[in-house]
């Protein structure tokens, strides 16, 4: 694996982190580091923000946003842009050039689409300029950036056609904010998300200056173009994240968590104490309560005044926010071990990762001993019986939501409707929780007085006597002043300084040697390559400098493959590796004695039960300097160590990367003949996060095509159906696989294929498995695949993956309504599973071709097909797997479509059982609710049918918590046709109106379930319609001359996958 060259920073993408010999700058999205031309801009996390009122932090972060900008223009630009305009100058401009005779027709036109954009953005301006007074802010560089973007667009149509394009999508996603700034009525929300929102429009507008300036000619700026508008699609992403998430903020305002909470009173009546399933109180917290804590009493205070359970059966979210090292972590946990007297249950969720995040709530689960908690790969079962929990328990608990730094991450996991107290901790602002009532502290660095106190703490009780007595020399005194003023009041940094000062090698017993050890290393600091070191930053990189330095060698290869590991939860096993050669170079030390390794370079197993001595020490150096900590066989890093670690040169840092890639590699089960994991899930549950980590830390360092990654991560992550993560893992192989003509590129494209089937992106789908066909068949020997292949076992493993292409490829042509070429796929992966005996794949693909049959009609031979897969299945893996639930989905189907609804209710019935023990999120169980809804709307039972479809929504809106996706439009569409049904809800109504004696309250209640499906029928039509125009729309085009069929019902199958429609 190699980590590429540091390139150019582009566009929004993070740039790499400095490699050679400093500390590299931490790159976590974008609130780590400025990005290059930003320098104005300071990071994310270094705000001070007053979430009681944040007028002072919008004003000023505006004014940074405007200054970075005019930083990155050149001077006649920034000239140009410093002149006083507003909306009506740039409205006068474009009227001008629309009247002047000397414009063509085609830049009249051009012209008139932008027209409508300086009054749109001046509503935008105007309530940004009301919501944060007194304080005063301005637009003139923002109306000049635009007036530029025409003026340079004026000598060519064409670019002036593009400039008009991106304007006009940006004026409409404004219009849209506009209204969403409208209606709600949380002002201090306002304000952070509008100068959210107007931050990537700055950058649309620079990045489309550089080009018209960089590029001339008309065909340099056709060549360029492709790449500006990836960048501003990437930019406009994140205004509709903007929308989405003030809209998301109106919609789970006070009124209305009040009014959904009444509703959970109403529906579920609470769990005597006496019936709780667990034992309270119940602590899940990741590390020992600090005994030298120091301070942060007023922060403390604050958190327990607004969590303290206040029996008003609200639910109630505190942001602590801050810089990265500023103690938020250990805040947290201050709060929950002093405070746990006000709470019966406490539980740290881990929010690093999505991996990370449904492990966490498993944990919960298990702690609270839930049913089926104590299963492997049951993460989403076991958030929903969370979430009921939290719903309806009686018990006081909080929740501490740690590192919540991506909104993507958190979906879907907030408690909303609970009542109960949640803890944030954050280096974003951002109000992840969609609480408009939430409150939060920014958490300060340390004063001078509080760093000289916390730093004597640190030093022991006889530096304290010391001080007490005046008994420090004043020279000490002194360098450790001005070794704190340049550590920024970091509790993190102090603590380290401490360590240093004690360390005998560096510091010893005086302050005045560590002060001027330090001093020495900053001059001595090796230049960024990313960007300049700011001041603030020439402190703490020397401070980890000496740190690190002050390590032995072993310590710091181990430090050094640390930092690419997800930071919680690292387990000793890892180090233990049957294949010892995976210890091979600088990890040589962890290996086992050399007595117990074979000639293979394989340990016996009893050998591997312990670590070798050198391992130990190394663990103790680092333990010592309080870079990692332990629990038992379990390691922990903090991510500023993790971010902080440096390495010599290029060199050190790929051998550091490898050796972690090796170990992960080497613990993460492996596929046999293109087998499924599925046996191994629990296993794959313990590295797995490992493995997503390094993609994202490689992510972090550098984006390159050098990359040599696997492939295995992604399949395990397709087969528990975790679309999103696999997404970004396969996409960061993709990109950075070198050779493109490798198995290895085959193997990141099958499962880039199947990432898109999943989401019935058919189109995409097949050009990634024709591409994966084309490459492996490459490397066959021969061409003749079925008669003339040498036999060799790596040869039989090779053709077996050309067959499981032809089946992915089966499965798209039938999907598009390609039956005969989707018959002669299967044929051929059929021959290929035969003649290799590959029964597990021969028994999906006779499960496809029974869908197929299916299709055309062919009930007899479906069910004959479907039988034969049974058979190989319960052969392969018993009867109550997995893979068995998809086999008696079909037959279900197949009963269904000859109208034997009972039947086909007893085979959907028995395909869910087998999902919930199993898959419980899985799109399979969304689709058997869904199938056992039509069923019992066809019997005329349409209240079954909605409590059916309420639960397949739950299961849709899980699994697709930031847009409507197929599955859940379909959901949607459905359950507004059962809701507009005769019978649905008649009995329920009448009930009520007797139990209320209310005349009519079955009338008024009819009118309230035609208006919310009426509302279910708009929100499904237009998730449809964007699916569709999207690419995700699917085809049914063999059905259409079918009488019988139902149109509307095949369009909404179509958006769901083929497996699961």
């Amino acid at each position: 694996m190699t980590i590429p060259e540091v390139h150019q920073h582009n566009g929004d993408v993070d740039p790499p982190s400095q490699i050679d010999g400093a500390a590299p700058e931490p790159v976590d999205g974008e609130n780590e580091a400025p990005l290059p031309g930003r320098a104005g801009v300071r990071r994310r996390d270094a705000y001070e923000v007053d979430f009681s009122d944040t007028r002072a932090f919008a004003a000023f972060r505006w004014t940074d946003i405007l200054k970075a900008a005019a930083e990155r223009l050149r001077l006649l630009d920034r000239e140009i842009a410093a002149e006083p305009y507003d909306w009506e100058h740039l409205t006068d401009e474009i009227q001008r050039k629309i009247k002047d005779p000397a414009s063509t027709s085609i830049t009249k036109r051009h012209m008139t689409r932008i027209q409508p954009f300086p009054r749109t953005l001046s509503s935008l301006t105007q309530s940004f300029e009301k919501t944060v007074l007194p304080h005063e802010v301005k637009f003139d560089t923002l109306w000049g950036l635009i007036y530029l973007n025409l003026e340079l667009s004026y000598d060519s149509p064409d670019k002036l056609k593009r400039t008009a394009e991106w304007l006009n999508r940006v004026r409409q996603i404004i219009d849209l904010f506009n209204r969403c700034v409208d209606v709600c009525e949380e002002p201090n929300e306002v304000r952070i998300a509008i100068v959210d929102f107007l931050d990537p429009i700055v950058l649309i507008c620079l990045d489309s200056i550089e080009y018209l300036h960089e590029y001339s000619s008309d065909a340099e700026a056709a060549e360029a173009w492709p790449l500006l508008s990836e960048e501003i699609s990437s930019h406009i992403s994140l205004l509709n994240a903007t929308v989405k998430h003030l809209n998301d903020i109106t919609s789970f305002s006070k009124v209305n968590l009040a009014a959904k909470i009444k509703n959970m009173t109403l529906r579920h009546a609470l769990t005597p104490e006496s019936d709780e399933p667990g034992t309270f109180p119940n602590l899940i917290l990741p590390f020992r309560r600090n005994d030298r804590f120091y301070g942060r009493s007023e922060e403390l205070e604050k958190i327990n005044r607004y969590l303290s359970p206040k029996g008003d059966q609200s639910l109630r979210t505190y942001s602590i926010y801050g810089r990265r090292g500023v103690g938020k972590t250990e805040i947290a946990i201050q709060f929950a071990y002093t405070n746990q007297s006000g709470f019966d249950a406490v539980f740290w969720i881990q929010c690093e990762t999505l991996v990370s995040i449904r492990q966490s709530f498993t944990n919960v689960a298990v702690a609270l001993n839930l049913p089926g908690a104590d299963k492997d790969g049951h993460h989403e079962e076991n958030l929903l019986a969370v979430h009921e929990w939290l719903k309806k328990t009686r018990r006081r608990w909080l929740l501490i939501f740690d590192n919540t730094d991506e909104d993507y991450i958190l979906q879907g996991y907030w408690p909303i409707g609970a009542s109960g107290a949640v803890l944030t901790t954050s280096r974003k602002y951002h109000n992840f929780s969609k609480d408009a009532q939430r409150r939060g502290d920014t958490i300060k660095p340390f004063d001078p007085k509080q760093s000289w106190d916390l730093l004597l703490q640190l030093l022991g009780d006889d530096w304290i006597k010391l001080d007490r007595e005046g008994g420090i020399p004043q020279s000490e005194i002194t360098a450790a002043k001005l070794m704190l003023d340049k550590l920024g009041g970091l509790a993190l940094a102090i603590q380290q300084a401490a360590i240093l000062i004690k360390n005998d090698e560096i510091g010893g017993p005086t302050i005045v040697k560590t002060y001027e050890t330090f001093e020495k290393t900053i001059q001595t600091l090796p230049k960024r390559l990313k960007i300049d070191r700011a001041k603030t930053e020439e402190g703490l990189d020397a401070l980890w400098n000496m740190t690190f330095n002050s390590c032995s060698r072993n310590a710091r290869v181990l430090l050094g493959v640390l930092a690419w590991l997800s930071p919680d939860n690292i387990p000793e096993q890892l180090f233990l590796p049957r294949n010892q050669e995976a210890l091979d170079g600088r990890l040589q030390f962890c290996k086992q004695d050399p007595r117990d390794i074979d000639e293979y370079g394989f340990a016996k197993p009893i050998s591997i039960a312990t670590t070798s001595p050198a391992f130990d020490e190394a663990i103790a150096d680092l333990r010592q300097k309080k870079l990692i900590k332990q629990d038992g066989r379990m390691y922990s890093i903090h991510r500023v160590v993790q971010e902080a670690t440096n390495y010599h040169d290029r060199n050190d840092l790929q051998d550091s990367f490898d050796s972690a890639s090796r170990l992960v590699y080497e613990a993460f089960p492996k596929h046999v003949k293109s087998s499924s994991l599925y046996k191994e899930w629990d296993t794959c549950q313990d590295y797995i996060a490992h493995g997503v980590y390094l993609r994202r830390r490689y992510d972090d360092y550098a984006r390159s095509k050098q990359l040599k990654p696997t492939d295995i991560f992604g399949s395990y992550l397709m087969e528990i159906s975790d679309q999103d993560t696999c997404g970004r893992v396969v996409k960061t192989g993709l990109s950075a696989c070198e050779d493109k003509s490798s198995l290895l590129y085959a193997g990141l494209l099958n499962i880039a294929g199947r990432h898109c089937h999943e989401q019935n992106r058919l189109a995409e789908c097949r050009k990634y498995w024709e591409e994966t066909l084309r490459i492996r068949r490459e490397h066959l020997p021969i061409d003749d695949v079925l008669s003339k292949c040498a036999p060799q076992y790596s040869y039989s493993c090779l053709i077996i993956k050309v067959g499981a292409i032809y089946h992915n490829l089966g499965n798209v042509e039938t999907a598009t309504g390609n039956l005969e070429e989707a018959i002669d796929c299967y044929q051929q992966a059929t021959e290929i599973y035969m003649k290799h005996e590959a029964a597990s794949q021969l028994a999906l693909t006779d499960l496809c071709v029974g869908r197929l049959y299916l299709l055309q009609n062919k009930y007899h031979d479906a069910r004959n097909m479907v039988a034969r897969s049974e058979a190989l299945f319960v052969r392969e893996l018993g009867t109550d797997k997995g893979f068995t639930a998809h086999v008696h989905y079909a037959y279900g189907n197949i009963e269904f479509a000859q109208g034997n609804w009972r039947t086909a209710a007893r085979e959907y019935d028995t395909c869910l059982k087998i999902a919930l023990s199993d898959t419980p999120i899985h799109p399979i169980t969304a689709a058997s609710y869904y199938s056992l809804a039509c069923v019992e709307l066809e019997l005329g039972h349409a209240d079954k049918a909605k409590g059916f479809l309420d639960k397949a929504r739950v299961i849709s809106e899980l699994r697709s918590p930031t847009r409507d996706d197929g599955p859940l439009a379909r959901v949607l569409w459905k359950t507004a046709v059962v809701m507009e049904s005769d019978t649905f809800g008649k009995h329920a109504s009448a009930m009520e109106a007797d139990s209320f004696g209310k005349h009519g309250y079955s009338a008024m209640a009819m009118r309230t379930y035609a208006a919310e499906a009426a509302g279910l029928r708009r929100r499904a039509d237009v998730a449809r319609q964007e699916l569709v125009a999207s690419g995700e729309g699917g085809f049914i085009r063999f059905i259409e001359d079918d009488a019988d069929r139902n149109q509307e019902e095949d369009d909404y199958d179509a958006l769901v996958p083929l497996y699961f429609r």
